[in-house]
């Protein structure tokens, strides 16, 4: 099967996306301007000069800072949704901006992906409804360059186009990695490597490819420190927190944390990461001068050690939050005042003293002395290269610091720039922390593709443009609770405050890994021993475990499949988003999907609901097996129940192989029930659908056990389909057909059962479960 590049399957979805926004119908034209002759009433700011119009638009050079154009005053439909088309030529950023509502905000702007290649591209940017009056500012680029602009085009529509959600080849080999404050509090229950070594079932029920994880010291070695917290002995004592003082940490301190790393039991745990935080646990008993050699040579052994930790417990590396929970302090000889009161304050704790050339000179050496000891080191980053790191005080000294990781770095390390502000993506107006916008922030594509151009983007801010494009890999961030029923109101899980479209979309956007943040959660802890549908669902599609394809099996869906790799392939937006702003959204749990296990049959229960609103939308639960071909011979078997049937025969129960990147229509080897009279096995591919009719003199009955078989003999080119009773009285339906040349070749990579992407509304839905599933090839 030929692969295909991912930049470019991004840009075929990009594409599509385009396709789904020239299709919607209804669409009102309230404005258009092409610039070959002139500005027609938009006006633009100094920083945009040497306009020079021509036979395909304006051509106009860009300086920083913000260069923007600004429309005429214009009249908007009441209650329509505004889509801004601009056709333009780009040489310049990768991200534009426009604004709407009056007094122009962040909060009121969309950002959209440039693609400056120096070739004309068409743009589509959906805004909300707007007032009766307004004006819109285009922000064709945040840095300086050369634009060409045809034309602008603004439509009015009742509604916005569906958003394509993630497919199955954007998650494949992605990895979303756990983390948060569980992992260092909740005493006896934290999820340490001490924790996870004594509690095997742990990774069973964790839904997460890996796991951020803390080095608990030695309480011995740190008591013999005398440090206090809140009066106390510092127990437990994170290695973490002394990373950065002035004390050398032995080898034995961190002894017990690597005999625990090393008897893990690691199951789906397959990319784990170590906390390496930047606080001040010594609380100014030890405070090192970054200037001082003698003072970084502790910091830099600590280091070392921590990438040795990481080697020998195979972790893939370091967990890198750079942001700065505590201010310099240095303690008095005498203790009394506590801290020096003459000493400069305020300062960020470890890299807010130095100057940008010490900070990038340790920055080297630190990785240097990781390197040393593992050599294939990951550093995943909260914050790293971004404008927060310049505003945000206690990012203060990061991007020198990491100037220095840059110039210092070799392969076969990288960097995973996981931008913290991403986690904010997703979450809708009403969840905790969602204080950066008024509204909360969307998540939709766009979004998260502004957000990866913008990280390739802030190559800019480094030292060294060409290292970071080739040692710097996009992360991202995403913040989810484990249930609705485990978190306080308003925090980001799947409730109505709360779309669940951060963590899928985080993956799409990101090059690897994307770090999951949590606070109020027990996954995988004792009390919460079972499998979280969703997360388990979108884990088994990264397809990062050895069992993640099968050749065979035999499936008795006596236990949740869910923890053995099957996955239902869903739209996370759409179970989420409101019919209208006063309803409440959804709750994700599984009564918001068409199938799901009963634990009490022991079965797959499935109504065939289908919307219109998901038209193009696969609606799959399915196990990945490896790729069958028209080469190879295989025998399905599946034992079913029809509950009832629907009241329309364009919305059918579906069974059978799927290829996991194409519609139904375009390729499937499947059972097809339309009705009772109406059953017959399809098979698409080489864009042709073939049907052959099973059922026609007679009708299937509900309540009734059926087991359906499918063989495939590659060699005679045929197949044979039986479909029997399995109870009396008896039914049995055959058919023998050879399979021509012009239905080949096909390649299948999803065994299960489907919803018709094209199916329509029905008053009354189909309800079937089913009982086993066999596949041998």
């Amino acid at each position: 099967m030929p692969t295909l590049d991912r930049s470019w399957f991004h840009c075929i979805l990009y594409f599509v996306w385009m396709l789904v926004g020239e299709g919607l119908h209804g669409g009102e034209t309230i404005g258009y301007w092409e610039f070959s002759k002139g500005m027609d009433s938009w006006t633009v700011n100094p920083q945009i000069r040497n306009l020079q119009h021509g036979a395909t638009g304006v051509s106009m050079e860009l300086q920083a800072p913000d260069p923007f154009l600004t429309s005429p005053q214009m009249a908007c439909p009441a209650g329509k949704v505004v889509c801004i088309t601009v056709r333009m030529l780009s040489r310049a950023g990768s991200v534009g901006q426009i604004y709407f509502r009056q007094p122009f905000s962040e909060e009121r702007s969309r950002t959209f992906v440039i693609q400056n290649d120096g070739q004309w591209h068409e743009y589509r940017v959906w805004l909300p409804t707007l007032a009766p009056r307004a004006r819109f500012r285009l922000d064709p680029s945040f840095d300086e360059g050369l634009i060409e602009l045809a034309w602008i085009r603004i439509e009015a529509f009742d509604e916005m186009p569906g958003e394509l959600w993630a497919q199955p080849r954007e998650l494949r080999n992605k990895k979303f990695i756990g983390g948060g404050l569980y992992t260092v509090n909740g005493a006896e229950t934290a999820i340490t490597p001490q924790f996870i070594a004594e509690h095997p079932e742990f990774n069973a029920h964790y839904p997460f490819d890996g796991i951020v994880l803390p080095a608990v010291l030695s309480r011995e070695w740190v008591d013999s420190l005398g440090l206090t917290k809140l009066g106390m002995p510092l127990r437990p004592a994170f290695f973490h927190e002394l990373l950065w003082n002035t004390v050398k940490i032995p080898d034995e301190a961190v002894a017990h944390t690597l005999a625990d790393l090393q008897r893990m039991r690691r199951g789906n745990l397959t990319d784990n990461f170590l906390i390496f935080g930047m606080v001040d646990g010594a609380r100014g008993l030890h405070t090192p001068n970054l200037a001082d050699d003698h003072d970084w040579e502790s910091i830099q052994h600590n280091a070392a050690l921590a990438a040795r930790l990481c080697r020998l417990g195979k972790l893939k590396g370091i967990w890198l939050d750079t942001e700065q929970y505590g201010q310099y302090r240095w303690r008095t000889q005498s203790g009394t005042p506590e801290f020096e009161s003459d000493r400069p304050q305020g300062l960020p704790f470890p890299l807010g003293k130095d100057a940008p050339e010490v900070l990038r000179r340790r920055g080297k050496q630190w990785i240097q002395a990781i390197q040393a000891e593992f050599p294939e080191v990951k550093i995943m980053t909260t914050f790293a290269w971004s404008p927060d790191s310049n505003s945000y005080g206690p990012l203060g000294g990061v991007i020198p610091f990491l100037d220095g990781v840059l110039e210092g770095i070799q392969s076969p390390a990288e960097i995973i720039h996981g931008h913290e502000n991403t986690f904010y993506f997703g979450h809708a107006p009403g969840t905790t922390h969602t204080y950066a916008t008024k509204d909360g922030f969307p998540g939709d594509r766009n979004r998260y593709s502004t957000a990866r151009a913008e990280i390739r983007n802030w190559r800019s801010l480094s030292n060294d443009p060409a290292k970071y494009d080739a040692f710097v890999k996009v992360g991202m961030a995403a913040w989810v609770e484990d249930h609705p029923w485990n978190t306080p109101p308003g925090w980001p899980n799947g409730t109505k405050a709360s779309l669940w479209s951060n963590l899928p979309l985080a993956l799409v956007a990101s090059d690897e890994y994307v770090w999951v943040w949590c606070e109020h959660t027990k996954y995988g802890q004792p009390d919460r021993i079972e499998v979280n549908p969703f997360l388990a669902s979108l884990s088994n599609q990264t397809w990062n475990t050895p069992k993640s394809t099968v050749s065979t099996f035999d499936e008795p869906f006596d236990s949740d499949p869910l923890a053995r790799g099957w996955y239902f392939d869903f739209d996370m937006l759409s179970i989420g988003r409101k019919a209208a702003p006063e309803d409440e959204a959804a709750i994700m749990d599984p009564s918001t999907v068409p199938y799901g296990w009963d634990k009490r049959t022991k079965c797959l229960k499935i109504a065939g609901e289908s919307s219109r609103k998901l038209i193009h939308q696969r609606r799959r639960y399915v196990r990945a097996v490896d790729p069958t071909d028209t080469c190879k011979a295989f025998t399905f078997a599946v034992d079913f129940h029809i509950q009832s049937f629907g009241d329309n025969q364009r919305n059918p129960m579906i069974i059978g192989f799927f290829q996991s990147d194409l519609p139904l229509d375009e390729h499937s080897f499947a059972l097809r029930i339309s009705s009772p009279e109406k059953v017959e096995l399809v098979l698409a591919a080489q864009g042709k659908v073939h049907r052959f009719p099973i059922v026609q003199h007679d009708s299937l009955r509900p309540e009734t056990p059926y087991r359906f078989e499918l063989t495939y003999n590659p060699s005679k080119k045929q197949i044979q389909a039986n479909l029997m009773t399995q109870s009396s009285p008896q039914q049995r339906f055959t058919i023998e057909s050879a399979v021509t040349e012009a239905m080949l070749p096909w390649t299948l990579d999803e065994l299960g059962i489907a919803i018709d992407e094209h199916g329509e509304t029905s008053q009354q839905v189909y309800r079937f479960q089913i009982d086993s599933i066999h596949f041998i090839p």
